[in-house]
């Protein structure tokens, strides 16, 4: 047995030179570096070389404690015999002796060191690379961030699902960044009270000036950990600031001051006194004022801020705030006093400059008499500011709702439903109530005009013709009373813009914004009009002015996402479907078309976890299409399948998810007669929707490409040349095009629709993924 502190000079085990004060082996004539411990375990080892050394003894030398961790010894163990180059299965240096210890195989033979004058400087950093690997800070760092990593994917996956926001997730993450240091200063301080045990009872005379190198090493890490926190823990605090900013105020063009509009008035929202003695329901209260609204709109007498434009006001707006941020003269505020039998309207009129109040007054109607409330409190507001403008006589508008009370109410909460639109459940339930007020009073023009607008929605969400049909109902319905309400003007609009009579539904829009020039659906309208009539400048200037008009309201941002969408500027989408969501985070439908911009714009993690959001909340049949479309480019087709099957189940006539659930199963082996089978439904449902509009490209596309998959290339080509032939600024045309030149034997023609694809925005890399599209 060699003596411990003799060992310290050098020696060799077999053909390695171990030179313990530089904690180094040359191996083969490479220099290998040994962190301390290691070293010093090497050194135990080698004083009883061909000796079994018992597990209690190492640690005891090692860390200064024989009940220390057995894992401590293991990895010090595997260091060595990395180090060493030797194999656990067959060693040929250090041997394991399971319940008793180990053992160096190999005799030491003691030999003078003749090292030069100085290390290399690759020596240099190998000595540091080998005091950094052996630091237990080191190794901790690394163990914390591989499970933060770990963490961050799964919390990627169900934040979402919990519906916890992407502000909780950077502050969680915020918290991680935080606790890293903390754990590491705890690591160090109690690393360092067993290197100074150990140090204490080292026979090493050189142990003090490893420790020391190990120390500088140790407190350099724990330096560069916290500045790289501290610039991380800032960039996510900035992060959690700009979102909370974002979150307290509307689109930062809100907080910019509007010029002030002559004679303009602000209904502001009106409250439940507190002296009520029984409670109203918010849509009521929020109902009595929208109608009002729209009623003074009518007049087109004096400018009417909108009630959309005022959701980003603090609610104690002061009088400054409200003539900075509206550009009103007047505001109208008023309070509702509700018992068992009747309703008491209290209203005043405020000229913001001064704060006076220029006019007043309180009705009180029976509680099943609202309309006449309604009507009484237009009648009295027109009659006053006929007064306080210039004392000139302002013409009452056509405003006819309905006498029935339970009607009225119906209408009331159907619309506040379809005004939020969070998911398909809130359009059958605000169906429902549009039904109960028309069956209350079947002469109810707005309840119609209401149901024909659910009815499109619905119909955009799912291709139904069923669903068009009850659509075109209910808008002759309304249109059949000689009822002069821009609503009911804007939605005929759109019933004919989506049966491609766009010369119907320009006249329809105009008429609306001749009764009320900033009524903004019926810019809306317009807007999405020109964009179908190819002129996307226009289009654009008028989705710009439905913003400019409600700046608060998430639905103008959607649209324009959609539009950009369209266009092909996935980036400008998103930020605008942002916006949106920022407004409304509860719109399924909004997530979906957000995550739609994701997936083409190449962010696939964002889009799937947009989508299994949507998926989680509502079963929304565009999402589990859009899911499925995910895993079909990700060559997941069983998975694609059972996302269209999924979608079916809601939409069971859409012809874009027949089409995609047919194109999971050509893709599987063996699959290819079921496949055909969804394809000719695909077709039937197709040619059910040339009812609607016959003219639509992206159906006629459609119907092309089924027909090429079922082997109708006649017919399918010769329909390719006539769309050809006409304007075409949609990417999703051309692919489709592409895939029927590619079934019809027509390569050549195939590629250069590809590339015409690509050049409108669908992602390069999606065609390399896709089966239907040869190599």
């Amino acid at each position: 047995m060699q003596h411990k502190n003799a060992l310290h000079a050098g020696f060799f085990i077999g053909e390695i030179q171990v030179i313990p004060d530089n904690g180094q082996l040359v191996v083969a004539g490479e220099h290998r570096h040994l962190s301390a411990k290691a070293m010093e375990l090497l050194l135990i080892l080698a004083a009883h070389a061909q000796q079994v050394v018992s597990q209690p003894v190492l640690l005891q030398a090692v860390t200064g404690s024989a009940d220390s961790s057995r894992e401590t010894l293991s990895h010090l163990v595997s260091e060595l015999r990395h180090a060493l180059g030797d194999q656990t299965a067959c060693p040929a240096y250090i041997q394991t002796l399971p319940r008793r210890g180990y053992r160096l195989l190999q005799p030491v033979t003691m030999q003078p060191l003749s090292l030069s004058s100085g290390p290399s400087d690759r020596v240099r950093w190998s000595w540091l690379y080998a005091l950094v690997k052996g630091s237990r800070l080191f190794r901790v760092s690394v163990a914390f961030l591989v499970a933060v990593w770990l963490f961050i994917q799964v919390m990627a996956i169900t934040f979402p699902l919990l519906h916890i926001t992407g502000r909780g997730m950077k502050l969680t993450l915020l918290v991680i960044v935080m606790l890293f240091p903390v754990i590491l200063v705890y690591t160090w301080l109690r690393d360092l009270k067993l290197q100074r045990a150990r140090l204490n009872i080292s026979q090493n005379p050189k142990a003090r000036q490893f420790w020391r190198r190990q120390l500088k090493v140790d407190i350099g890490f724990l330096l560069l950990s916290c500045i790289t926190v501290i610039v991380l823990g800032g960039s996510l605090k900035r992060a959690l600031d700009t979102e909370t900013s974002q979150g307290n105020a509307t689109p930062a063009y809100t907080q910019i001051a509007v010029p002030l509009l002559e004679n303009a008035v602000a209904v502001m929202p009106f409250r439940q006194d507190s002296r009520s003695v029984v409670a109203v329901d918010s849509y009521l209260i929020e109902g009595i004022r929208d109608e009002l609204l729209y009623s003074l709109t009518q007049l087109n007498a004096f400018p009417v801020i909108s009630a959309r434009a005022m959701q980003g006001l603090p609610d104690m707006a002061d009088n400054k705030l409200l003539t900075e941020r509206l550009g009103a003269e007047y505001t109208i505020e008023g309070k509702l006093h509700a018992s068992e039998q009747e309703l008491k309207l209290e209203v005043v009129i405020i000229q913001l400059s001064n704060g006076v109040r220029q006019w007043a007054s309180r009705i009180a109607v029976p509680r099943q008499q609202l309309p006449q409330l309604q009507q009484e409190l237009y009648r009295q507001l027109t009659s006053a500011f006929g007064l306080l403008l210039q004392n000139q006589a302002i013409p009452g508008a056509d405003y006819s709702l309905t006498t029935n009370f339970q009607a009225y109410d119906a209408y009331l909460r159907a619309n506040n439903l379809l005004q939020q639109f969070a998911d398909m459940q809130s359009l059958e339930q605000a169906e429902l109530l549009f039904l109960q007020a028309l069956e209350l009073d079947p002469r109810f023009a707005m309840a119609s005009a209401g149901l024909c607008k659910l009815h499109l929605e619905k119909y955009a969400i799912n291709r139904s013709v069923a669903e068009f049909e009850q659509a075109r109902q209910a808008c002759e319905h309304a249109a059949g009373f000689t009822s002069n309400q821009a609503p009911i003007f804007s939605v005929l609009g759109d019933l004919y813009r989506t049966r491609g009579e766009y010369d119907k539904a320009m006249l329809q829009y105009d008429s609306a914004l001749q009764l009320n020039s900033h009524w903004p659906d019926a810019i809306t309208g317009k807007a999405l009009l020109l964009a179908d009539l190819k002129q996307p400048a226009q289009a654009e200037q008028f989705f710009k002015e439905a913003i400019e008009l409600e700046p608060g309201y998430w639905q103008h941002y959607s649209n324009y996402g959609r539009f950009l969408y369209n266009s092909g500027k996935f980036s400008e989408a998103i930020r605008q479907l942002e916006r949106a969501a920022l407004l409304n985070p509860d719109s399924v439908d909004l997530q979906n078309s957000l995550g739609a911009s994701y997936f083409f714009n190449n962010d696939f993690a964002a889009a799937s976890r947009a989508w299994q959001k949507v998926v989680a909340t509502s079963p929304l049949s565009l999402a589990y299409s859009n899911l499925g479309t995910a895993y079909y480019f990700n060559g997941e087709f069983n998975k694609a399948e059972q996302m269209y099957r999924a979608a079916l189940q809601n939409s069971n006539d859409d012809y874009t998810i027949l089409t995609n659930l047919a194109d999971s199963l050509d893709a599987q082996p063996g699959r290819q007669q079921e496949a055909l089978q969804y394809y000719q439904q695909a077709l039937q449902q197709a040619l059910a929707n040339l009812s609607v509009n016959q003219d639509a490209s992206a159906l006629l596309s459609q119907i092309i490409r089924i027909r090429s998959e079922l082997g109708q290339c006649e017919q399918a080509l010769e329909s390719l040349q006539q769309l050809l032939s006409t304007t075409i600024d949609d990417f999703y045309i051309y692919y489709d095009l592409a895939i029927a030149s590619f079934n019809c034997a027509r390569p050549a023609a195939g590629a250069e629709l590809v590339a015409q694809a690509i050049a409108g925005g669908y992602a390069a890399a999606l065609i390399a993924a896709d089966p239907k599209i040869p190599e």
